[in-house]
C-alpha cells in the first residue's frame, strides 16, 4: 500500500501528522539539526500555526520553522482527530 505525503507547510493548524522522509534537497547537516529536535521520520508533530512561520509541537517543544524548511519536510496523510 502506497502512503501519500504532503509538505508540512500545507497542513492546517491543529492537524497532527507523522513525518515522512524529508525532501532529498534538504542538506544532510540541516537534517541532523532537525533530528536533534525530534523531527525525524516516523515522529508525530502537530501544527500550531502556519503564519508568519510554521510552528509545530514536537515532544512538548514548540518549534518555529521557516517556510522553505517546512516546505521540504514531508508528512504522511494527517492522523485522524480524536
Amino acid at each position: 500500500m502506497t502512503r501519500t505525503s504532503t509538505a508540512l507547510d500545507l497542513l492546517a493548524p491543529g492537524t497532527s501528522a507523522r513525518l515522512a522522509e524529508p525532501d532529498p534537497s534538504l542538506e544532510p547537516t540541516f537534517r541532523e539539526h532537525l533530528a536533534a529536535y525530534g523531527l525525524v521520520p516516523g515522529h508525530v508533530v502537530t501544527v500550531l500555526a502556519q503564519r508568519p512561520m510554521t510552528v509545530v509541537l514536537c515532544d512538548h517543544v514548540e518549534l518555529a520553522l521557516e517556510a522553505v524548511v517546512a516546505r521540504k519536510l514531508r508528512v504522511e496523510a494527517p492522523l485522524p482527530q480524536g
